[in-house]
């Protein structure tokens, strides 16, 4: 009896540590199973997003800059922008012509005149033809500005028009009144027919 209770125990400590055994592999298979389903559910991860890359654009520079020529630009760059890389004014330039904040686009040519020139032609012209839409009253898609109203802001938007031109044009008309034409800004110091040339076909006379 003794020896049949003796086999019976060791029977049974066999039994439960062969028990205890599988339980725990089958513990360590279920979370090992778990954590390969969390990996395969995650997003993969995005690559980054290249920056974007500006456009290069072709631009002449002319007249008093002491390095005159074509350059590549951005087409984020202004007139300012291009004149520094043209190693910036000349002794003689006058700078109070120029829009120096305007933008620049492809194909643009900006001239800067010396001190008591006339520019020849607007001082920067874009002269891509794809980029310029006609309207229908022929002004390459661009709205006229009213001299009478337009203040320092809006009027050193036209071609060859600075700050010091802008401020003329509004002191002739505090003075004189408005404009009556567009021939009569030619009557503000410092805007001759050439300047005019470039004008006349940007600018209005609307309110008098």
């Amino acid at each position: 009896m003794f020896i049949a209770l003796c086999l019976f125990g060791l029977g049974r400590l066999i039994y439960g540590s062969t028990a205890e055994t599988d339980t725990g592999e089958l513990q360590l298979d279920e979370t090992y199973l778990a954590a390969n389903a969390a990996e395969s559910n995650q997003s993969p991860e995005q690559p980054e997003e290249s920056e974007s890359v500006q456009e290069i654009i072709i631009v002449d520079i002319k007249g008093a800059v002491t390095n005159p020529g074509v350059y590549r630009a951005e087409t984020d760059m202004r007139v300012i922008d291009i004149i520094d890389l043209a190693g910036g004014l000349s002794e003689t330039a006058d700078a109070d012509t120029v829009n120096l904040s305007q933008r620049v686009a492809d194909q643009m040519v900006i001239y800067i005149p010396a001190v008591g020139e006339e520019a020849e032609r607007p001082i920067t012209v874009a002269e891509n033809p794809l980029a310029e839409q006609e309207s229908g009253n022929g002004v390459a898609g661009t709205e006229k500005v009213d001299i009478n109203t337009a203040d320092a802001v809006l009027l050193q938007t036209l071609n060859g028009i600075g700050e010091k031109k802008a401020a003329l044009i509004i002191a002739y008309r505090e003075e004189n009144g408005s404009f009556q034409t567009i021939e009569d800004i030619m009557e503000v110091s410092g805007i001759g027919e050439k300047t005019f040339e470039g004008l006349k076909d940007l600018i209005t006379v609307g309110a008098k």
